[in-house]
């Protein structure tokens, strides 16, 4: 496959942006159509290279500028990650072509849209660490610029700042983690990168405080897991997301399905460093686990549609950061990539939505409210065992059907885990549909089951096999993942006792039975209502911190 189709899919949005840019001014809001044309070259050019590189292999491209070697390379994780980025940009452009009209910023969000999708694209596909870093540095510029599209609003520009400040420290730590790979092994080129850390353990400098005792390898991967944490909003480093609502609808869809992905792109293109530092992995899924943790329960006590959006992005980009953490890293990849569909296509509805709440209010038609819906010991039975008998039947499909090697690896254990816990949480809410027939509910349920047990049995075998199709090169990442045993199965087998209890709770609350909970316990719960309410205060005490210049 011809190297210059992949070069123009990549620079066709910044060429598109820079016309907008010299010309916007004269053609108005029909500069438009030029950045939606140019989206159109590259998506297409985008589905071009992934199946080049799934049937022909890797596309390299590269030049040298004096002693550094700027490589441009296409493999299967790049070429997903192209049709993801330039397909979520296209829609909103499109999108953005009615929704930005009459906005005195019209030319200069299209001409900002532009750069960034070109930006994304570069980082995706560059073969360097340096360029790498320079693309991710960039994101944290562009990002802010269009936070604070709004000159007009000071929240805006708040949320401009605060995403600078905070997307700023993970990016001196990323500079920092490249500078010691390169005393260690003197190169930055990923390949030959790669190729050196087999060779042996290189000494972290003595300057990094550590001394002997942390390899290079080790306090890189350190540093690139705080890179992660700000670009892909964890915590306590979320807090600039919330201000993401401050911008221009498109511009958050851009932001929740694109730029908060790039922390699992990363730690895949530099899958083979973290797959030799397993404490940086072990902190890595403590670290997503607590995001989650936070989001999920956040966004369940918001009561804005966009915050409650904001949090569930929160909640998924943990889960995204765990799987990385327990070694799934292709399974990470499938997660951002179905991630960053469904959540540009609900801040579009979204943004779509309040619009037309604004300019067509009407008062909801008056109803009666129902009468209780009567427990239903079918759906709560056909529930229960679809999520107690869920492992058992991919456990039977994977060594029957797909022939996968569950007890080798907590890895697959881990894909076992995850399909169950999503399919739980579908029960439980399923269950809550008690105004239709037990029996239609029972049905969905079970339809769910096969559509989750599947996704999940494609996404651990044939996704993976494109991602990472080398002999025993994933299996590698989830042994250097593993837990001691005994935290790992108690880890597991406290997560099913939840999932059984919440069960066991349903049907004593629709039998009348109350829980023995002391008031103590009770005014814990609402203060903690309350607390999540409001972020867990983290917004209130950046606010509280602000230096006086920036107050008043």
């Amino acid at each position: 496959m011809d190297p210059w189709l992949l070069m123009v899919a990549i620079v066709a949005p910044v060429l598109a942006g820079g016309l907008i840019a010299l010309f916007g001014p004269t053609l108005g809001e029909r500069c438009a159509g030029i950045g939606v044309a140019a989206l159109w070259v590259s998506t297409i050019l985008s589905f071009v290279v992934l199946a080049g590189v799934v049937r022909d292999g890797v596309i390299q491209w590269g030049l040298q500028l004096g002693d550094l070697p700027i490589t441009v390379v296409a493999d299967r994780l790049a070429g997903v990650m192209m049709v993801l980025i330039s397909l979520v940009s296209l829609v909103i452009h499109v999108y953005s072509g009615r929704y930005m009209t009459g906005d005195p910023g019209f030319v200069r969000f299209f001409a900002l849209l532009g750069v960034l999708t070109s930006v994304l694209l570069g980082l995706v596909t560059s073969g360097n660490l340096l360029v790498i870093l320079v693309c991710w540095h960039l994101i944290s510029w562009l990002l802010a610029a269009l936070l604070a599209f709004n000159k007009a609003s000071r929240a805006a520009r708040d949320a401009g700042r605060r995403a600078l400040w905070i997307h700023g420290i993970g990016d001196a730590a990323f500079a920092l983690g490249a500078v010691v790979l390169y005393l260690g092994y003197d190169t930055l080129d990923l390949r030959e990168l790669f190729g050196r850390i087999g060779g042996g353990p290189a000494q972290a400098p003595a300057w990094t405080g550590f001394g002997t005792g942390i390899d290079a390898v080790s306090f890189a991967t350190l540093c690139f897991l705080v890179a992660v944490m700000t670009k892909s909003a964890q915590f306590p480093f979320h807090i600039w997301l919330p201000g993401t609502i401050e911008a221009p609808t498109p511009v958050s869809a851009l932001l929740h399905a694109g730029i908060v992905n790039a922390g699992g792109f990363l730690v895949n293109r530099l899958a083979p460093l973290f797959g030799l530092a397993p404490t940086t992995l072990h902190l890595m899924f403590v670290v997503g686990a607590v995001t989650a943790l936070i989001g999920a329960t956040t966004m369940l006590t918001q009561t804005s549609v966009k915050r409650t959006l904001v949090y569930s992005t929160v909640g998924q980009m943990g889960y995204m950061v765990m799987e990385c953490g327990l070694g799934a890293f292709a399974l990470a990849v499938f997660h951002l990539c179905a991630h960053g569909l469904f959540k540009a296509t609900l801040f579009l509805n979204s943004g779509a939505n309040i619009h037309k709440a604004r300019t067509d209010f009407k008062l909801p038609p008056v109803v009666e409210k129902p009468e209780a819906a009567v427990f239903s010991t079918t759906t709560w039975a056909t529930g229960l065992t679809v999520t107690l008998l869920l492992p058992l039947l991919i456990l039977l499909a994977a060594h029957g059907v797909v022939r996968i090697p569950l007890v080798e690896s907590q890895g697959a254990i881990i894909f076992l885990f995850f399909g169950w816990v999503t399919s739980s949480q579908v029960m439980f809410s399923l269950y809550r549909v008690r105004a239709v027939g037990s029996w239609k509910v029972s049905m969905v349920m079970l339809g769910a089951l096969a559509l989750i047990g599947l996704t999940y049995l494609w996404a651990g075998e044939a996704f993976t096999h494109l991602l990472y199709p080398g002999e025993g090169e994933s299996a590698r990442y989830f042994r250097a993942a593993e837990w001691p045993r005994l935290l790992f199965d108690a880890f597991v087998a406290l997560s099913a006792l939840v999932v059984v209890a919440v069960w066991a709770l349903i049907y004593g609350q629709a039998k009348g039975v109350k829980l023995l909970m002391p008031r103590w316990m009770e005014r814990m719960r609402a203060r903690a209502y309350v607390a999540f309410l409001n972020g867990l205060y983290v917004e209130d005490l950046l606010r509280a911190l602000r230096s006086p210049a920036h107050r008043g």
